[in-house]
């Protein structure tokens, strides 16, 4: 990449790679600036109910698209329900080895056959009886005599298909999309050094926010915000030194790297003790060692929280992979963090049909204990649109940071309807990976 013309500040992730010293993981190297254009987005696709509508039509049908975690359904007849739009589908665990997602609706008069998760032996309709089987098949009809036209093979709850990666289930309504193996392109081979399906679900908590989906998933996609609304962060993560990556063959994922254990920028030169001391909490009395950096000191803690759940492995985790934000999106609404500075996953989907609405998730997926049983999966807790993330205790001091994330998002939504010019203006390097989110969703959806 061409940093002088793109007049990047320095040092770049790639320096502080290098400076790290040790093996630089492939899955780290950087990609070729992939210029896309200096275009904004039409702010019609985030408040348009037209183009709402246009998504559930030609979007969400057509993609794969993460429904649950596998461990939420770990035993036979365990079931979980997932909503997207006015699609509803019931995910079970059928075998061993086999999940199933079956259209929430029975086949008589279309009521609704589950509306909670929990474990069944069957799905039976509370409206007359009508029972079918974990296979989809019919079980029972409460009046078999009155329905001579219907054919007990052929009467089997329709079905999603289902694909698992990482420990994620993921569901596609679309009979002609590509495989999910395809659909992923590179990211099960990039996630393959640290899985994602060694990972436990420590928390999962989930808030409506008042504004649209992609409004909420690309405040996640970038780094250049910290300094003005994480403050506080600013003192020990590079935020304007991240390094974004796109890739012109790749539709479907990409990535950012945003480096800790340097100031941003927008701080002025800071000392490598002061740089550790911000990162700690409450500004502990720390220094760094002769001969020694802040983030390489970062990193030394990082594998010492580590070491109970990874034993030896966490030594084998590079400071980048220890302390960094790296991040992946997977389109339309995945977003991963890669490495193991925090286990943090996000998922945002639209709320209803309001375009002005969406649900923000987030996951904690900490790495399973070794030689010990695997825990079960935290609970969902739903908090209320107006209550703070901090109501989450067991999202720690993450809390703190979505409240502050938040506090501009609704403010984003009002605003853009104010726009007079009808469209945002993107920096061109910063917010490349929002022109590529737009350009593959252009691709599903068009414009609208």
């Amino acid at each position: 990449m061409a940093d002088d013309y793109l007049q990047r500040p320095r040092p770049t992730v790639r320096d502080l790679l290098e400076s790290d010293g040790g093996e630089i993981p492939w899955q780290l190297e950087e990609a070729p600036f992939h210029d896309i254009g200096l275009h904004g987005v039409n702010v019609s696709a985030y408040t348009s109910a037209e183009y709402a509508r246009a998504e559930q039509a030609k979007l969400w049908p057509r993609v794969w698209q993460m429904a649950c975690r596998a461990d939420e359904i770990a035993k036979v007849g365990d079931c979980v329900v997932y909503e997207i739009g006015d699609a509803s589908l019931i995910i079970v665990r059928t075998g061993a080895d086999a999940v199933r997602a079956y259209h929430n609706a029975c086949l008589h008069r279309g009521r609704q056959l589950r509306d909670c998760a929990g474990s069944v032996s069957e799905f039976r309709c509370p409206f007359h009886g009508f029972t079918w089987s974990l296979d989809g098949s019919l079980k029972s009809a409460p009046t078999p005599w009155d329905f001579p036209h219907v054919r007990t093979k052929g009467f089997r709850l329709p079905e999603a298909r289902t694909g698992l990666w990482g420990g994620f289930v993921f569901v596609c309504f679309d009979e002609r999309a590509p495989p999910l193996e395809t659909y992923l392109e590179d990211i099960p081979a990039i996630f393959a050094r640290w899985p994602m399906e060694d990972r436990v679900t420590a928390a999962h908590v989930a808030r409506p926010l008042a504004c649209n989906w992609k409004v909420a998933l690309e405040a996640f996609v970038e780094s250049f915000h910290v300094t003005d609304t994480h403050p506080q962060a600013a003192a020990y993560i590079g935020d304007f030194n991240t390094q974004y990556d796109v890739w012109p063959d790749k539709k479907h994922y990409s990535r950012m790297i945003s480096p800790r254990g340097i100031a941003s920028p927008s701080q002025g030169p800071l000392t490598p003790d002061e740089v550790l001391q911000a990162s700690e909490a409450e500004g502990a009395a720390v220094s760094v060692p002769p001969g020694s950096t802040a983030r390489r000191e970062m990193a030394k803690r990082r594998r010492a929280q580590l070491r109970p759940l990874l034993g030896d492995d966490a030594e084998k985790l590079t400071v980048s992979e220890a302390i960094d934000t790296i991040q992946y999106w997977i389109f339309p609404n995945l977003v991963c963090w890669w490495g193991m500075n925090a286990p943090i996953t996000y998922r945002f989907r639209p709320y209803g049909h309001d375009p002005d609405w969406c649900l923000m998730e987030v996951y904690l997926l900490t790495p399973a204990p070794k030689d010990k049983p695997r825990p079960a999966p935290a609970k969902l807790r739903l908090l209320g649109a107006e209550e703070s993330w901090t109501n989450a205790p067991e999202l720690g001091g993450l809390g703190v940071i979505f409240d502050q994330d938040a506090s501009n998002l609704w403010a984003v939504q009002k605003g853009m309807k104010r726009l007079q010019s009808g469209r945002t203006t993107l920096a061109r390097y910063q917010e490349n990976r929002i022109r590529a989110f737009h350009r593959t969703l252009r691709d599903y959806v068009g414009d609208g």
